[in-house]
């Protein structure tokens, strides 16, 4: 993931974050584990916490 430096300091020196990815739902999820999937597919992090983020979202 690279950042791209803000250029002036009128907006207080910040670092500019890329977004995350979004996935386009053709429909609503049919679970919740679904949804939860779906939101970690479009989350740039690596899979190790992505692994961890979906134990802790379905339990």
């Amino acid at each position: 993931m690279t950042t791209e430096p803000v250029t002036g300091l009128g907006s207080g020196g910040a670092l500019r974050l890329p977004r995350a990815w979004v996935v386009p739902l053709s429909a609503p999820p049919a679970t919740y584990t679904t949804a939860v999937d779906r939101y970690l597919t479009g989350a740039v992090i690596a899979n190790s916490s992505a692994r961890i983020y979906r134990i802790s979202l379905t339990t």
